[in-house]
């Protein structure tokens, strides 16, 4: 009786929430239908503020226009708008929403009429308990979810291979730096030199185009930080002085009124000092800060123990990365590969191998505490389900120091933490707070035996079903529709826009900024979603269509934002893809833990040689999960050799086949690789280490003469035989060394031959000593490159600390009609202080500052044709 009662009231539970969840969606989405068309720059911003290559076409009119647009983009298109990242994060989604759908398919037309047999039509959310598990479609149900699952991620995982190494022998992605660039860490003290590196590096095909060695700003980051500081202040003190202008009192006076000077108090204790013209106090300081930074730019700081080397080709980025340097443990190791300017971690450029490994154990320590400790609120209270909190709570691990050197491993690494986090919180321990804790008596009682354990797991584990439905129910209702809504951008804009954002910068911030997210924290809740799926696909199959609901409407939502509200600020060509896939296969565990723990409850000589063929499909799930690791990330992490062959290319199936063979090819970009490989181009490998004279601003800004960035350049001849070129070097006799020599001798080879025969320094080395393949392709690079002198500026100082060569954040300032605007840039022009007005100006009607026709705040142009080559 009391069974039934539960049952009933489970029942009930489950139809109030699909009520109520479904009602609560549909309002959501009736209400984004209304107020999308009222802010463009929340639900919109993607037509017209970024540039045109990657902008989507305005939504046309109507209320269901945003599926029908955002769906008749082609998925080659869609690769182009979004990036590789957010396609395969689309990608995920819609994988999983075909396989559930296809279980989805395949389970109800039998499982539902041999539940509803006398029962009903709720019979199926009353039998999520074993007693029909004793079915035997449903053995063969798990199985068949099990392989199939595992197959589609292959398949997946192919793809996805495919598409990253498209993306990186692309010719768009060769235009940037990142490409044929390597980060080289450990570097002992001795060998930390352009001289040494170049020698050491040389080698590799296409040779060394240059050498930044990463050095220890210490002072200038703090001056640079307090000249920031000072800069925004400065700037919003000469707008409140040009505004004042353009008052009230103004139009009592005929627009005659003079502006005031804004005066107030400079100490960081609030009424405590006395008052100063801020302007003259804020512009004085400025000045100094841009002369004493400046001053400090002339010379190079403390290099640090590690470097990036550019290569000619990306081959031989590719190939140095994956080679072994140093005969000593853990010495100029590990070293990284496609590592953009905009990504790198410049306060662990200087890490050892030890110290990132006391630090991870920490990061590490952090995350398993933090997991642990939230058990006991979420066994005490079921409140695991609003996920909103855990996001809030859990960003704080992006902050513990593991040492990593890129912003997107930060991101890869808070994503695998979160996703245990959610899996021990949300997963298991509400199936344990909901099953097994009821029965430790019990377990008890069988003297705590770990066949008892999971038996009693998978007994108790379909009596959290129903928790389990409601909140994918929940989420696939409510989640992907608040994402459209997107309710606290739209109200913050408005706020700021009508009440706070007043000077150029200010309104900038809220109107020309675009939103990005973060991977490491909606990833997991994709996956989590997922093995919720794969461990009640077999023991309650009314969980599929929730799953697949959720997955589709995500899908769907996910791939409008990408295309008209996000913009990623960094491309990392989809690396968060394959830990998703592996975090998949944690539901596949769980699912095959969860039936063995129900075969262990029907234990008879009847249930063996289920049991035996249970075994054996976990072993094949362990060993296809080894497999695809083992097999994908080396070409998921480095380029094939046979990709950078002239006379082949990629087929439609992934597959490296001679050029003219079959019929449907994707074409891989692989010759400008090879052909940027140069020994007759005319220069040398460049050591950028000291950027003193890189302090020039673009073009545009007010700001004093700079001197240029200063490269040396040695021409050689090039009618003369390369190998003539070519430092000899004889492979010296063992006997003359001890292994102590012989081992510094490895990687000084050139202390193996007489000075005469070795240039002087890597500044004015030939660019490399191999001839390129292509020369006339490669000269027409060339001066195409040569025509965008900023362009090579930037590119010549991706891999400096930026504060080496950074200049002062502009001063932005609106004109006015009158000309005060003018007559501050002029003074402060005069001082040495870049100021800018771009696209900003003053209504004297309305005395507010309005900014029109820019795609990038001023001094921001820099990192995006940095991120993108152009």
């Amino acid at each position: 009786m009391e069974d039934q009662l539960n049952t009933d009231s489970s029942i009930k539970t489950f139809t109030s929430a699909l009520i109520f969840n479904g009602a609560v969606g549909l309002g959501i989405f009736v209400a984004f239908g209304i107020v999308r068309h009222w802010n463009k720059k929340v639900y919109q911003p993607r037509t017209y503020l970024v540039n045109e290559d990657v902008r989507s076409d305005d939504l046309p009119e109507g209320y269901f226009s945003w599926i029908t647009a955002s769906f008749s983009v082609p998925d080659h298109v869609l690769v182009e708008r979004i990036g590789l990242d957010a396609y395969m994060f689309l990608r995920f989604m819609r994988m999983s929403a075909m396989l559930f759908a296809g279980f989805t398919l395949a389970t109800f037309p039998i499982l539902l009429p041999l539940n509803m047999v006398g029962e009903g039509a709720f019979a199926m959310v009353k039998n999520n308990s074993t007693g029909l598990f004793e079915k035997k479609y449903k053995e063969g149900l798990n199985r068949m979810n099990i392989v199939t699952t595992i197959v589609m991620l292959w398949k997946e995982m192919q793809e996805y291979t495919r598409r990253r190494q498209a993306y990186l022998m692309s010719e768009k992605h060769a235009k940037t730096p990142q490409s044929t660039t390597i980060l080289v860490t450990a570097i002992p003290d001795g060998l930390n030199e352009e001289d040494t590196l170049y020698d050491i590096f040389n080698r590799f095909p296409g040779g060394v185009r240059a050498i930044w060695l990463n050095r220890d700003p210490k002072k200038l980051t703090e001056l640079c930080k307090e000249r920031d500081d000072v800069a925004l202040k400065l700037e919003n003190a000469e707008y409140r002085y040009i505004r004042s202008a353009y008052g009230p009192k103004s139009k009592k006076n005929d627009g005659l009124q003079e502006p005031t000077r804004p005066i107030g108090r400079t100490s960081m204790v609030p009424f405590v000092g006395p008052k100063v013209d801020l302007i003259d106090f804020y512009s004085k300081r400025l000045s100094e800060l841009n002369r004493e930074i400046g001053h400090l730019q002339e010379f190079d700081p403390t290099p640090l123990n590690s470097a990036f080397i550019q290569f000619h080709t990306q081959f031989g980025a590719h190939s140095a990365v994956q080679t072994v340097v140093h005969p000593t443990p853990f010495k100029m190791a590990p070293m990284y590969v496609e590592i953009s300017p905009l990504d790198v971690v410049w306060d662990n450029m200087n890490l050892n191998p030890t110290t990132k490994k006391i630090r991870s154990f920490i990061s590490v320590s952090a995350a398993t505490a933090l997991a642990i400790f939230w058990s006991i609120p979420v066994i005490a209270v079921s409140s695991i389900a609003n996920l909103n909190t855990l996001m809030r709570v859990f960003k704080f691990l992006e902050k513990l120091p593991p040492g990593h050197v890129q912003q997107s491993s930060i991101t890869i690494s808070l994503m695998k933490k979160y996703f245990v986090f959610l899996v021990v919180n949300v997963l298991m321990l509400s199936t344990i707070a909901g099953g097994a804790l009821n029965t430790f008596k019990a377990f008890e009682e069988e003297g705590f035996q770990l066949k008892s354990f999971v038996g009693l797991i998978g007994g108790k584990l379909p009596d959290a079903a129903t928790f389990f439905i409601t909140y994918t129910m929940l989420q696939g209702c409510t989640g992907p529709v608040m994402e459209l809504l997107q309710i606290a951008p739209l109200v913050l804009n408005i706020l700021f826009t009508k009440l706070l954002a007043k000077s150029p910068r200010q309104i900038w911030n809220v109107q020309g900024r675009l939103s990005s997210i973060n991977y490491g924290i909606y990833f997991p809740i994709q996956t989590l979603t997922f093995s919720i799926g794969m461990v009640y696909s077999t023991v309650a199959p009314v969980i599929l269509p929730f799953v697949a609901f959720f997955f589709t409407l995500y899908y769907w939502v996910f791939r409008h934002q990408f295309l008209y509200v996000y913009q990623q600020p960094v491309e990392t060509g989809g690396l968060a893809f394959p830990v998703a896939v592996r975090q998949a296969f944690t539901g596949i565990f769980i699912s095959e833990i969860t039936v063995l723990g129900i075969f262990l409850l029907k234990s008879s000589a009847a249930m063996v040689p289920h049991l035996i063929i249970l075994v054996i499909l976990i072993l094949a799930t362990i060993m296809a999960l080894n497999n695809l690791n083992e097999g994908f990330n080396p070409l998921i992490t480095f380029l094939p050799v046979a990709l950078f062959s002239k006379d082949l290319e990629m087929d439609k199936d992934g597959n490296v086949v001679n050029k003219g063979h079959g019929n449907s090819k994707i074409k891989v970009d692989a010759a400008h690789d090879e052909e940027a490989a140069l020994a007759n181009e005319k220069g040398s490998a460049v050591a950028l280490t000291n950027l003193s004279s890189a302090r020039q601003r673009q073009d545009g800004h007010l700001h004093p003469d700079k001197a240029s960035l200063a490269v040396s350049k040695h021409e050689y001849d090039e009618s003369a035989d390369v190998s003539s070129q070519m430092p000899a070097v004889p492979t010296p006799n063992p006997s003359e060394y001890d292994a102590v020599s012989l081992a510094r001798n490895s990687l000084h080879p050139s202390s193996l031959h007489a000075p005469v025969d070795r240039p002087p320094s890597v500044r004015n080395r030939p660019v490399s000593y191999a001839r390129s393949i292509h020369p006339d392709d490669d000269a027409a690079s060339r001066a195409a490159h040569d025509e965008d002198p900023e362009l090579r500026r930037l590119q010549e100082q991706a891999y400096c600390h930026p504060d080496v060569y950074r200049h002062q954040t502009p001063i932005w300032l609106p004109m006015d009609e009158r000309g005060f605007a003018a007559q501050e840039i002029q003074k402060l022009a005069n001082m040495g202080i870049i100021v800018a007005t771009d696209g900003a100006g003053m209504d004297p009607t309305t005395a507010k500052t309005q900014v029109t026709g820019i795609l990038f705040a001023p001094g921001e142009e820099d990192k995006y044709r940095l991120e993108r080559g152009m």
